[in-house]
């Protein structure tokens, strides 16, 4: 009777150390769905046993996709911006997650969109020297409505160890809220770097009011 007793005990505690481990296993497959600001908080507390999703729940992305433009006479800087949902990333320690992201790239064209187009320069160029291009040369999300702060990378200038994509530049895309066909494109130097010949170093124009056409 012991004996039997034992043995019933015995396989109870394997089923509840398998069930336990199992609902672990569960667990650790859960997803959950945070604002993508929350990536970028030191404050804030992951857990292990979570995949998370940085989403964009507040739909600050929809107001920068799209073609935006700026004229200079008889040429036309174009910018444009896609979004790409649930892009997978493998952190630290093999554990993964997700976050939407806005890709965006840009090109001079003279004579834009006349029957004599012609690109002077584009940012969608190859990786190093691989046939695959570079998936975004502006790396930034809006954490707030209309706002836009990233980096930018100026592909005509001379490319270094430190930044392969040439001069690095800090991007600030801010909307007009009265008018969102309107946006003020401002970049300038990382800090430390500044000095009185700060934006006569970018190719790209640094100062200007983009237009979105589409």
């Amino acid at each position: 009777m012991f004996q039997l007793k034992y043995s019933i005990m015995k396989k109870i505690f394997k089923f509840s150390v398998l069930f336990f481990l199992f609902s672990l296993s569960v667990q650790a497959q859960q997803e959950k769905i945070e604002a993508i600001s929350q990536y970028f908080n030191p404050n804030f507390k992951k857990s292990i046993l979570l995949t998370y999703y940085y989403k964009d729940i507040n739909d600050y992305f929809t107001p920068f996709i799209g073609k935006w433009i700026y004229q200079n006479g008889s040429q036309t800087f174009v910018v444009q911006f896609t979004k790409q949902e649930k892009v997978l990333y493998q952190s630290s320690g093999n554990s993964k997650y997700f976050m939407d992201e806005l890709i965006g790239h840009y090109k001079l064209v003279q004579n834009y969109g006349a029957t004599n187009e012609q690109i002077i320069y584009t940012s969608q160029i190859n990786a190093g020297n691989s046939i695959t291009p570079w998936v975004t040369i502006i790396f930034g999300a809006p954490l707030q409505q209309y706002l836009l702060d990233g980096t930018i990378y100026d592909v005509n200038t001379p490319y270094t160890d430190d930044n392969p994509l040439g001069l690095k530049g800090i991007l600030k895309m801010s909307i007009s809220p009265s008018n969102t066909n309107s946006a003020q494109w401002n970049i300038t130097l990382p800090s430390g770097l500044h000095n009185s010949a700060n934006t006569g170093i970018f190719t790209i124009p640094t100062n200007v009011t983009l237009t979105k056409v589409n």
